[in-house]
């Protein structure tokens, strides 16, 4: 007899546990149901603005979607590699968003941020010639040359042409407004003109190159006393460029600093 009752007791605590557990679920799914949670990345430390997102910089959490915004960045892999725009930063444990942070590639100096160690950036305007007609492209190498045209006497000149530097790399390539010609891949983009519906693609009007610091003051000075001009070669060439050039020797004897040593020398 006493069986029987410890064993209905057991079946009915079995049966209110049960019960319990199905109302704890239950309760658990709704409210889950009702808020809906989702996850959403945010800063664990205060990002300053033109800075590189790195992954140990980011957490995802897990909140109410309610709560999130609708431009707060969600997926860790859409932010970490990404840049904060100039202007603004973004606090310790605040979302990310998306119109806030831009690849590398569309930062406005995207191309002196891509240089390496002892290189400087060297501009250079160029027209529709010297770009080749638009065909020389970001991450693209170059040779530099050098091209002037001197007196020699009465109504005579010389011209002077040679190479300056071999295989100099591109860092950009922008149009008359500053903007860049080509996109990240390589592809040049086109700006379509008011009021009308053609499509005009955008000239290259200045070249950013990356230039050994050594080379620095050598190609400025070119630049002043003649033209600088890049050619496309299609092909690997480290050849060196010697300072007993003919090129080099009229540049460093053209220079001011070169003409000073000679006079105090005279003196």
């Amino acid at each position: 007899m006493k069986k029987t009752l410890w064993r209905k007791r057991l079946v009915s605590m079995l049966m209110v546990a049960a019960l319990i557990v199905s109302i704890l679920v239950y309760t658990n799914f709704t409210i889950k149901a009702e808020i809906n949670e989702a996850n959403v990345v945010v800063t664990k430390v205060d990002i300053p603005p033109r800075t590189e997102i790195t992954k140990e910089m980011l957490e995802v959490i897990t909140v109410p979607t309610q709560g999130i915004p609708t431009n707060a960045v969600r997926n860790m892999k859409d932010v970490v590699g990404k840049w904060t725009v100039a202007g603004y930063g973004t606090p310790a444990n605040s979302f990310i968003y998306d119109n806030k942070i831009i690849p590398k590639s569309e930062m406005p100096d995207a191309g002196v941020l891509s240089l390496k160690e002892n290189e400087v950036a060297f501009p250079l305007l160029v027209d529709l010639e010297t770009s080749l007609g638009n065909s020389i492209i970001p991450n693209s190498e170059v040779d530099l040359y050098f091209r002037s045209l001197i007196e020699t006497g009465s109504q005579s000149k010389k011209a002077v042409y040679g190479k300056l530097a071999s295989q100099v790399r591109v860092l950009s390539v922008k149009d008359a407004d500053a903007s860049n010609v080509f996109d990240p891949e390589g592809y040049q983009k086109g700006v379509i003109q008011e009021n009308t519906n053609e499509k005009k693609n955008a000239l290259a009007k200045i070249y950013i190159f990356a230039i050994p610091v050594e080379l620095n003051e050598l190609v400025n000075k070119a630049k002043l006393l003649g033209d600088v001009v890049p050619i496309a070669t299609g092909q690997a060439n480290n050849e060196e460029v010697t300072e007993q050039s003919d090129v080099i020797t009229f540049i460093n004897e053209s220079s001011f600093e070169k003409e000073t040593n000679q006079n105090e020398g005279e003196e």
